[in-house]
């Protein structure tokens, strides 16, 4: 029997996940992608479970096989594998891993894409429009940083719930529904923040400058009428005409931002925007 039949050690545990949270994207090629790194990390995890050499070899080599998902998504599939693998049931493990990797890198990614990255770099660009160094080291390390920090509580989190952690993430549409809430939040951040970053787009001034008394009174511009009105009303109405031209004319996002670019070159080069 070369199954030792022994619980896993918390110094396996942290081995394996250590390895795996560093070390699953070292040795990524585009035969097996991940899995060289994700086999690397199960290692401490075989040693403990299997007392002969060869059979350690036969259950390292299932990990070989194609494997690909979100890095950050990945530990929460490790920790449900390890589990499986603790509890002997290698087959129904490789199948977890299958039925994962699709759908957490799908999410893993929209998470990272829409609502993590955006919100930290708009924050960087509005530092770094006012020269605050501080804004490169945002831009370039915190969104990483934050995302790599969450792969040992998913790990925890896999572990514990093993298989039923397919149920989790993909019942009742629980997958669909966080994808989406993350998408929406994502969006709205970023829509929170782009008016405010705008700036005076239209300084088109109604009426010519006056003096009374030796005081000059300049007349007010097209950009500060509409912004007593409604704020920002311009920023607005502009991503609703990108809406609609995507959405019901069908014009694709790469065209509308030729359009975009063209209607600011015009605009500035004849005065009506700054």
């Amino acid at each position: 029997m070369t199954a030792t039949n022994a619980k896993l050690t918390s110094g396996a545990l942290k081995k394996a996940i250590n390895r795996h949270n560093w070390a699953l994207q070292w040795c990524w090629n585009y035969e097996k992608m991940q899995a060289a790194g994700y086999a690397y990390a199960m290692v401490p995890v075989i040693k403990e479970l299997y007392d002969d050499n060869d059979e350690q070899c036969r259950q390292l080599e299932r990990h070989m096989q194609f494997y690909n998902t979100h890095p950050g998504a990945s530990a929460l599939i490790f920790g449900a594998d390890v589990a499986l693998e603790e509890a002997y049931q290698a087959e129904t493990g490789d199948s977890l891993k299958v039925a994962l990797m699709g759908p957490l890198a799908g999410i893993g990614d929209t998470i990272q894409a829409v609502l993590v990255t955006p919100p930290f770099n708009i924050i960087a660009a509005g530092l770094a429009n006012e020269g605050n160094s501080i804004g490169a080291i945002l831009f370039s390390t915190l969104p990483v940083l934050a995302l790599f920090i969450l792969r040992w509580p998913l790990f925890n989190y896999g572990y514990k719930k093993g298989v039923e952690v397919i149920n989790d993430v993909s019942g009742a549409g629980t997958l669909d529904k966080l994808q989406l809430g993350a998408s929406v939040l994502g969006v709205t951040v970023m829509g929170g923040f782009v008016p405010s970053m705008i700036g005076k787009t239209l300084p088109i001034k109604l009426g010519k400058d006056a003096t009374i008394d030796g005081v000059t009174v300049e007349a007010k511009t097209l950009q500060e009428v509409l912004d007593a009105i409604f704020p920002h009303i311009v920023p607005l109405l502009l991503t609703f005409g990108c809406y609609y031209l995507i959405k019901n004319k069908k014009v694709s996002p790469l065209k509308v931002i030729l359009i975009l670019a063209v209607l600011c070159f015009a605009l500035g080069a004849i005065g009506w925007m700054a």
